[in-house]
């Protein structure tokens, strides 16, 4: 309903009437600032129309949400392209389209200056090597964001879970730890923990001990929303 809206009143600027459509004596400068506006609400609409479908995991529709985000946001472009190959590849399961999808982007953000553009391009290459059991290559990318972003959570984990799966599991429990002790309001979020968790189950009997250590921690940094769960504590 609130995309009905919000499209009827572009319509109705764009065909030079007022936004109720009635008739409009504003001027062509505050008629562009209104189309501006109202363009990006609707752009805003349909990015949390593609993120409510996303998690009703109709990833189809999903998808063709986060396309239509694009017309508004062109801006948003390679971080909407890569969140669609991720969709493709994590949730879908097809290697080919992502890949697709991902060599989009890099052709999209090499018309941009910036770490943040070569870093996407990173993180795609590395969890498409995710995505074909490929965890050497995979950590190798995400080491490399790494030492060009230190503090990016994202890399840091899924470098740590590559060394799991590469028989280290003593690597990738330091490397969880170092990143929680290290700036616990930044790091203590549940995706950190629930890998943290599953490790001490790999590594130790005394994992329920280090488990209610993080919950200790949690509760001073997070608020009552925080969803245990993640400490796989029952």
């Amino acid at each position: 309903k609130v995309k009905t809206v919000c499209s009827k009143i572009l319509a109705n600027l764009e065909q030079g009437l007022a936004e109720d459509g009635g008739m409009s004596s504003v001027t062509q400068e505050g008629r562009q600032a209104s189309i501006r506006l109202w363009r990006s609400r609707l752009g805003r609409v349909m990015y949390s129309m593609a993120n409510c479908l996303l998690l009703m995991k109709d990833y189809v529709l999903a998808v063709e949400a986060y396309h239509s985000v694009i017309k508004y946001y062109p801006e948003q472009e390679p971080q909407l392209l890569s969140g669609i190959g991720r969709i493709s590849l994590q949730q879908i399961g097809d290697i080919k389209t992502a890949e697709k999808y991902f060599q989009d982007v890099e052709k999209v953000t090499q018309k941009l200056d910036g770490l943040q553009g070569k870093i996407m391009v990173l993180m795609n290459s590395a969890f498409l090597h995710l995505g074909q059991n490929n965890f050497a290559e995979a950590h190798r990318f995400f080491t490399e964001i790494l030492r060009m972003d230190p503090r990016n959570a994202v890399a840091n984990n899924n470098a740590a879970v590559c060394l799991l799966y590469l028989g280290k599991l003593k690597d990738s429990l330091r490397q969880l730890e170092a990143m929680v002790q290290q700036d616990p309001r930044h790091y203590l979020h549940e995706s950190v923990l629930f890998n943290l968790t599953t490790m001490y189950e790999l590594e130790s009997s005394r994992s329920m001990q280090k488990k209610q250590a993080l919950l200790e921690a949690v509760a001073g940094k997070e608020g009552d929303s925080f969803n245990t769960q993640c400490l796989k504590l029952a």
